[in-house]
């Protein structure tokens, strides 16, 4: 049961007032302020999933066409009664609804998955374009009826516009006739009681025949209907009433028309209602970052990072500090702490927060909390106090806990605020800890706040109970509103009366007064909680270490893996271009041969012309598979392996691996090479012992290292250098540029300690100075 008073003392009302705010219908916002906890877990989690579906379509796509729409039950209810007349402003708002109603039909029909909660509730709305054509032939926007309405109207207003355009030629010949005899001085005519009047002077009142309806308030103007005009009059005024009875009889028919639908159009103005109060939570969902967890009485209570709603609303996110509690089998959870530590709040948030899940309404915690469905919320949080009923503060807390007791269950969630206070502190205490483990037998889930430190020692003790505290700053001496489960807490009541000012001397002898063994265990309470809070801070700092590695590790994986797939697109499609080419070359091999046939070519050059091009073609073929080597990448290289660097013709057998690195022997020289560009291959017959450097391939005789770092620089540098000696340059560049000079400088530590590099100066100044390095190779 959860009654009106745990609603206002959890501030619930205040919540859902929030909410009102983000829906558009009178009915919807009304609905909202009136929701209740829901006594059925498969209707909560309905709810829950409705909100969640309306979520993904408000981020997904645009909001639901949804207008304010004034309540219209009791007019409905009033279209249904024989000869029942609605006004035309009334029947627009009905139109509106229709509209709305087909509109939102559509709206969902689109942005739903099939079987989803809000395709279904779709089901349940109202689409009648005839019905909307029918009113909009009748009235206008504005609440007026149409001239077309019917042929009747059409022909009665077509009457009056000819009689008021007479009788207006008729008024203005009057006019006329009387400022000629200087009666009127000015054309100026009025109505009085519907019909036109002239105003004259008093005394000239009797130069005009007709019908004086009345006088100025001074009596010197009077209101005179010419005779002339007395039949147009009437007959105008007579037309009108036929008028206004013809509009009767249209508004009798529309009226007749919606009674007609309106069990129809009543059920789509409640899901319209509906939909309106889905889509306004899904907004507060949506500000709050908030969304519905589990419900799971299987698994423990895990509320993580929830955040007060108020206090969300009042201080923001950031502001707001998040709680997160833990269940397992515990059923009474003690909470310690000091003054405005923010001992209630927590009661207060996991209350709040059950109400809401219990509604169907999101809460603003971690998508993986997990909460229990309580079909009881029972609270005893602040002073009720009763001049009237004569109970003090202490006896109005035990009448509140008495029903609490007598109410509790193993599905009761029950909320005690400063249990055993108002009364002697022994007795205070020794009640509370009876009523705690009552309710821990009765299997309700109790919290409970206290400042008594006996039932610190019982939490501690007792099974199925846990004690929990409030975090405090001892260093600025002041709460930091964070909840810690697993200890107790201290009432730093000492430390605060410090930082508020209180007389050193009074203080002291306040201590002197404080109980040897319960100041012993307030400083072991506020040791442990510092040396807590340490471990705390600690291990919240290699979380965040982790967590960077973490993203570290990810973000070079992915660009690793982006690399080799850019280079396996890189050689496929060099290698396909390469075939094309082979395909090409070999046509026009053949159509050489085919021509020197034709042209009656002597068999010998014919032959010698054969084995010529196949010559070719095998080197062709040599050029392509050397330039397109690619590593295996499952491929294992060890010491002794003899290998080739991809994409040159330089080969050596691998003495020696350090890590990603190879030290080679080719010749008697010895180089280093990054064992991914390593490939296994044949070893070749040596003709000399002795080195004998290769011909020079495509290799550039210039290296960039501008911008690189100097680790990656000093790799690039010295394999750029063996490559070069074993490829027989003779003279090489290295583009270093000029900036800080860290590269030039390693560029010439390099080039100092290398065996093969006899002699080494930057470059002439209109070659480009000092940022090049140019080497002469032994």
């Amino acid at each position: 049961m959860n009654s009106k008073s745990v609603f206002e003392k959890l501030e619930f009302i205040k919540v859902l007032t929030y909410i009102s705010n983000y829906c558009i219908t009178e009915k919807g916002k009304n609905k909202i302020l009136s929701i209740s906890p829901l006594i059925s877990l498969p209707e909560i989690i309905k709810e829950g999933e409705l909100i969640t579906e309306a979520k993904e379509i408000l981020t997904k796509h645009a909001n639901p066409p949804i207008d304010y729409i004034q309540d219209l039950e009791n007019i409905l209810i009033q279209s249904t009664i024989e000869g029942a007349l609605l006004e035309s402003k009334k029947i627009l708002e009905i139109l509106k609804l229709a509209i709305i109603s087909r509109n939102l039909f559509q709206f969902l029909r689109d942005n739903t998955e099939k079987n989803s909660h809000l395709k279904v509730l779709g089901q349940n709305l109202f689409v009648d374009k005839a019905f909307e054509n029918y009113i909009q032939r009748i009235i206008n926007e504005n609440g007026e009826i149409k001239d077309n309405a019917s042929l009747k109207l059409y022909d009665i207003r077509k009457e009056i516009s000819s009689r008021k355009e007479e009788l207006i030629r008729s008024v203005n010949k009057i006019v006329k006739q009387l400022k000629e005899d200087n009666l009127v001085r000015e054309d100026y005519v009025t109505l009085r009681d519907g019909r036109i009047v002239l105003p004259i002077k008093a005394e000239h009142k009797r130069h005009i025949r007709g019908f004086i309806h009345s006088e100025s308030s001074t009596g010197q103007t009077v209101y005179i209907e010419p005779e002339e005009t007395l039949e147009l009059n009437n007959d105008i005024i007579s037309l009108t009433f036929s008028e206004k009875r013809e509009i009767e009889r249209i508004l009798k028919e529309v009226t007749k028309r919606i009674g007609g639908v309106s069990t129809e159009l009543q059920g789509a103005l409640n899901t319209v209602t509906q939909a309106d109060t889905i889509f306004g939570r899904a907004k507060y969902s949506i500000e709050t970052i908030g969304c519905f967890p589990t419900i799971d009485i299987l698994k423990p209570i895990s509320i993580q990072n929830a955040r007060h709603p108020i206090l969300l609303k009042k201080f923001g996110r950031e502001r707001t500090v998040p709680l997160t509690v833990n269940v397992n089998s515990q059923k009474v959870i003690l909470i310690t702490g000091p003054n405005a530590g923010g001992k209630t709040v927590v009661l207060k948030t996991i209350g709040l927060l059950h109400l809401m899940i219990n509604s169907g309404i999101h809460i603003p915690c971690n998508p993986d909390s997990n909460f229990h469905f309580f079909k009881d919320i029972l609270v005893d949080i602040g002073d009720e106090q009763s001049l009237e009923d004569d109970l003090s503060t202490f006896s109005s807390h035990l009448s509140n806990i008495n029903h609490i007791l007598k109410s509790a269950s193993s599905d009761s969630l029950i909320l005690l605020d400063e249990i055993g206070t108002g009364t002697d502190p022994a007795e205070g205490s020794a009640l509370a800890a009876g009523i705690l483990v009552y309710l821990s037998q009765k299997k309700s889930l109790v919290f409970a706040t206290t400042h008594h430190g006996n039932l610190k020692i019982i939490a501690h003790d007792m099974p199925g109970f846990e004690n929990a505290a409030m975090e405090f700053d001892h260093k600025n001496l002041k709460p930091t509103y964070k909840f810690k489960q697993g200890i107790p807490g201290s009432s730093y009541a000492f430390e605060i009366a410090k930082r508020i000012g209180l007389d050193e001397g009074l203080m002291s002898t306040a201590q002197n007064y404080l109980d040897s063994n319960k100041h012993n265990l307030e400083n072991f309470l506020v040791k442990l909680e510092e040396k807590s809070q340490e471990l705390e801070d600690q291990l919240s700092k290699a979380e965040s270490e982790n967590i960077k590695l973490n993203e570290l590790s990810i973000y070079y994986k992915q660009n690793i893996d982006k690399l080799n797939k850019e280079k396996k697109e890189i050689i496929k499609r060099a290698k396909t271009e390469a075939d094309d080419y082979l395909k090409d070359l070999n046509k026009k091999f053949e159509k050489i041969i085919k021509d020197l046939k034709e042209s009656n070519a002597n068999k010998e050059v014919i032959k010698s012309s054969q084995v010529t091009i196949k010559a070719l073609k095998e080197k062709n073929k040599t050029i392509f598979s050397e330039t397109l080597d690619v590593k295996d990448e499952n491929e294992v290289l060890i010491v002794g392996d003899y290998v080739q660097i991809i994409n040159t013709h330089t080969t050596g057998e691998i003495i020696e691996i350090n890590k990603d690195k190879a030290l080679l022997v080719s010749g008697g020289l010895k180089f280093q090479a990054s064992l991914s560009d390593l490939v296994k291959t044949k070893r070749e017959k040596q003709v000399k012992d002795n080195f004998v450097k290769l011909p020079v391939t495509n290799l550039s005789h210039r290296l960039d290292i501008r911008g690189e770092k100097p680790e990656e620089a000093e790799f690039e540098v010295i394999k750029f250098i063996d490559e070069a000696y074993v490829s027989g340059l003779a003279r090489v560049e290295i583009l270093h540029g000029k900036g800080t000079g860290a590269l030039k400088k390693l560029v010439k530590e390099i080039l100092k300690s290398h065996d093969n590099v006899k002699e080494f100066h930057f470059a002439p100044v209109d070659m480009g100075g000092d940022g090049i390095t140019v080497a002469e190779l032994k």
